[in-house]
């Protein structure tokens, strides 16, 4: 997808000709009993659903959630779909264009053209497969999101404060309704990385705080500092306590250890992006800490050609002679 195909959407306001393959299609009502509507997106470079992204649906499944499943990888190994058929109301590929958040957009806009609305749910829910997860039963994040608007696994501060969106969840109510709907109407498409996550990642919360929602995070920016400050030891620390940073990449190992954080970033073990020393012997600590089967992400790293010379120390640029 290009940004020709960006500007055209801006002409046409078309998303449903983005779809490349309808592997189940949405019913024209949702389940009466599965109150919260979750939008997964999805991006395998093979085109695959990959094991553990069956795991992690199976949790969001297992909360009592529709999902409605969006992936930016053209075409789908089918074989690979069908552990998830049971799990979700809907099943698309399309032409991969804004990343996660044109996923998102291409769902809601199926869930319009079939007739479903916010009014038939609870609670509303962005996810992505760029999360190992859960790492502890999920139902302990979910059941903290309470009092609140608008929830967030993880807060941040870095490029300007936020929810991060690989997790987000509102409460559907008389004031979050209006805001998602108003959200995606306007949505648009956008073909460059750092407008995206300027308008969207970052921008999604501004707005939200725009519109006087209210919002929480499971791992709060204070319970964060917390867990640096207990942390005088890590290899990081000196950056942690510098200019705000992502904290799922830089302190994983304290937010799984200490704040109980249920989800792994992707590119860690895949391409240990940044890198560090204890990636190595990830396993040992997954295995020490959580309960999560760390066979779903070696057969993960495996499969994508990644892992262990990624997992080593780079060499040191050489000096340039004066």
């Amino acid at each position: 997808m290009s940004l020709r195909e960006a500007i055209r959407y801006r002409f046409d306001g078309d998303a449903l000709r983005f779809i490349c393959e309808t592997h189940q299609e949405l019913p024209s009502q949702p389940p009466h009993d599965r109150r919260t509507l979750v939008l997964f997106a999805h991006f395998d470079p093979h085109g695959v659903v990959d094991p553990y992204v069956v795991y992690y649906l199976q949790a969001l499944h297992a909360l009592g959630a529709t999902i409605l499943f969006v992936s930016g990888s053209p075409t789908l190994a089918r074989d690979s779909v069908d552990p998830i058929r049971p799990l979700c109301a809907g099943i698309y590929t399309r032409r991969t264009l804004t990343l996660d958040f044109g996923s998102w957009h291409l769902a809601w806009c199926i869930l319009h053209e079939r007739g479903w609305s916010l009014e038939q749910f609870d609670r509303f829910v962005l996810a992505n497969d760029s999360v190992y997860g859960p790492l502890f039963p999920l139902r302990e994040m979910w059941e903290s999101f309470s009092g609140a608007d608008m929830y967030g696994a993880i807060e941040s501060r870095e490029r300007g404060h936020h929810l991060q969106s690989f997790f987000l969840a509102w409460d559907l109510n008389s004031r979050t309704r209006p805001f998602l709907d108003d959200f995606w109407r306007r949505f648009q498409y956008i073909d460059d990385k750092w407008w995206i996550i300027r308008l969207y990642e970052v921008g999604l919360s501004k707005r939200a705080r725009r519109a006087g929602l209210s919002m929480k995070a499971y791992a709060s920016l204070a319970a964060i500092r917390a867990s640096y400050a207990r942390s005088p030891a890590h290899p990081w620390a000196e950056k942690l306590s510098g200019r705000p940073t992502n904290a799922t990449l830089f302190f994983w190992d304290g937010l799984i250890e200490q704040l109980r954080f249920p989800f792994l970033k992707t590119v860690l073990p895949r391409h240990n992006v940044p890198w560090h020393d204890s990636m190595a012997q990830l396993r040992d600590f997954i295995e020490t800490h959580t309960s999560y089967p760390y066979g779903l992400i070696q057969s993960n790293v495996d499969r994508l050609a990644c892992g262990p010379p990624t997992w080593r120390r780079p060499p040191a640029a050489p000096r340039r002679s004066r």
